[in-house]
């Protein structure tokens, strides 16, 4: 079929250079997304227009020409203009409740740990997406000295969340570095990222594939989606 654009647009309230990334969907599965350059991207909010432009670093990704951050209460527009269709997407900032008491477990005698269970796979008060990054570089000279991890607490349960596939469990030296990011979701977004998890079967993969059954905020048989989030991060040495 004829490939359709992607879009993958996290705003957040931190003043930062913003990022929109955008491709193409693709047949192969193992090979690599195809990248959408020369696409007019810019977002709209209370007549103020933030530009964005390609990152010449990084095919298909743009990035906002001014840092700004994202401001409650007002909707947010992403525009983008690509080989004569215009995509426009609008999202308004979520909410954001406090990270959790990060909690670690001792792996046996080895002096390793893991991640505790101190994020809940459920609230009936909030929806969160968190990204976990440990870093253990400056401790170890192994080829793998560092990962990444998403996390979810969604409001509603899926039959197929009773049964959580195992999850990949990470192992790290004590004293290694823990950065969390917690990012609040509007229900529409948390939707969207809930049926991506279970169809990628909770791999904690995040966005490499993206199907044609999955929800979308993107107009005119675009897929992906465009969200605003309120983020919250916390660091600390795992111990």
């Amino acid at each position: 079929g004829t490939a359709r654009l992607v879009v993958e647009a996290i705003l957040t309230n931190e003043n930062k250079t913003q990022e929109v990334r955008l491709s193409l969907t693709y047949p192969d599965l193992n090979g690599a997304a195809p990248a959408v350059d020369g696409a007019e991207v810019y977002v709209e909010v209370e007549q103020v227009i933030y530009s964005f432009l390609p990152d010449p670093e990084q095919p298909g990704r743009y990035l906002s020409e001014n840092p700004f951050a994202v401001v409650g209460g007002h909707d947010y527009t992403l525009h983008i203009n690509w080989e004569g269709t215009e995509y426009t997407a609008v999202s308004r900032l979520s909410e954001v409740f406090p990270i959790p008491q990060p909690t670690f477990v001792a792996v046996g005698n080895t002096g390793r740990l893991r991640l505790g269970e101190f994020i809940p796979a459920f609230s009936p008060f909030e929806q969160a997406m968190y990204r976990i990054d440990i870093d253990w570089s400056q401790l170890d000279t192994a080829e793998l000295t560092r990962a990444r991890i998403y996390q979810y607490t969604f409001s509603s349960i899926d039959m197929s969340q009773l049964v959580l596939p195992p999850r990949e469990l990470v192992e790290f030296p004590k004293g290694s570095t823990v950065v969390i990011r917690k990012f609040g979701l509007n229900d529409d977004f948390a939707e969207y990222l809930r049926a991506k998890a279970i169809e990628t079967d909770w791999s904690g993969a995040f966005f490499y594939s993206v199907s044609d059954n999955l929800p979308t905020n993107i107009p005119h048989d675009g897929l992906g989606f465009f969200s605003t989030c309120a983020v919250l991060t916390d660091s600390l040495i795992a111990q």
